[in-house]
């Protein structure tokens, strides 16, 4: 696959939209009085942690196709 294609940048938002939505469902819980143990904040740390992690896991094979290239 061609480097920074319509995969990749589709993958990159993908990731921003899931990271974004934590960071929604983050500051939702803390507003409504949840605090760090409730349910509300783990499932927000957990979109984050699934938005940069998919995000990090993307750059990488990216970068390692063109330099197979």
């Amino acid at each position: 696959m061609r480097r920074g294609g319509a995969y990749d940048r589709s993958i990159r938002a993908f990731s921003a939209v899931y990271a974004a939505i934590g960071a929604v469902i983050l500051v939702m819980t803390v507003v409504r009085g949840g605090g760090p143990l409730s349910v509300g904040f783990l499932i927000g740390l957990a979109f984050i942690g699934v938005g940069v992690g998919r995000y990090v896991v993307q750059r990488k094979v990216a970068r390692d196709e063109g330099e197979s290239e």
